[in-house]
This record gives C-alpha cells, sequence and structure tokens, in this order.
C-alpha cells in the first residue's frame, strides 16, 4: 500500500536481505512478525525517501469486493487520502493509529478523513 504493487517485492527482498546479512532469522526473534512489519514499514518509507515521488493511494488496481456498484463509484471519487482513510479503515479493518502511520499523519487528520468521507458518501448514496 505504502509503495505500489510494481515495488513492493523490492522492499520486502530488501528487509529479508538485510535481516539474512546480519545472521538472523525470523525464527530467532521473540516476536517475528511485528519485527517484519515494522521492518517493511520503515524500508517503504526510505524507498520513498530514496525515490523523491509519491505513489498514488489506492485507484482502479486496488481490489475493493464488489458491493454495490454505486457504493463503489462513490469511494473511488472521493479525494484520495480520504480514500484512503476509508480503504485502510474499513476495508482492511486497520486501527486509526496505524491508518495515520502509514499514511504518515496524525490520527486526528484520519479521524477527520474518515469524517469528510462519511459527510460526502452520504450526500452521494442517499436520495
Amino acid at each position: 500500500m505504502l509503495v505500489g504493487p510494481h515495488n513492493a517485492e523490492d522492499v520486502l527482498s530488501a528487509v529479508i536481505e538485510r535481516i539474512l546479512l546480519r545472521g538472523r532469522s525470523l525464527s530467532s526473534l521473540d516476536s517475528p512478525r511485528p519485527y517484519l512489519f515494522k521492518a517493511v514499514l520503515n524500508e517503504g518509507r526510505n524507498h520513498l525517501r530514496r525515490s523523491k515521488h509519491r505513489v498514488p493511494w489506492p485507484r482502479d488496481e486496488v481490489d475493493i469486493p464488489l458491493l454495490r456498484p454505486d457504493v463503489v463509484d462513490a469511494v473511488r471519487s472521493l479525494p484520495e487520502r480520504q480514500r484512503a482513510a476509508v480503504y485502510l479503515t474499513y476495508w482492511r479493518d486497520l486501527p486509526v493509529r496505524e491508518v495515520a502511520e502509514l499514511m504518515g499523519c496524525r490520527p486526528g487528520t484520519v479521524k477527520r478523513y474518515l469524517h469528510l468521507s462519511r459527510v460526502r458518501l452520504k450526500e452521494k448514496l442517499e436520495p
């Protein structure tokens, strides 16, 4: 989500390579899952800094479960940051704090995006 589908494998490969070069294995860690998630997040941020461009937030390439077509269209019409907050919070079921971390903002900002999204979706979807 952070670096886009074209760079995700490179980011993950860089993390695994770094772990192996340090002589570690994931099984030797007390909590490998959180360690790996944090390492991938940090490498993704480093990748964005190195590339000096921002990857667009989810658009048509994201597999959104087909609900009602009008709902999907309404969500896709939201501004990018609002759409990302909605996708990560409601479709990926991530907590607001984690969404804020992924988006590079504060939890209050994510809550604001969600509020604005709900208002906009209500206007579009209610007759």
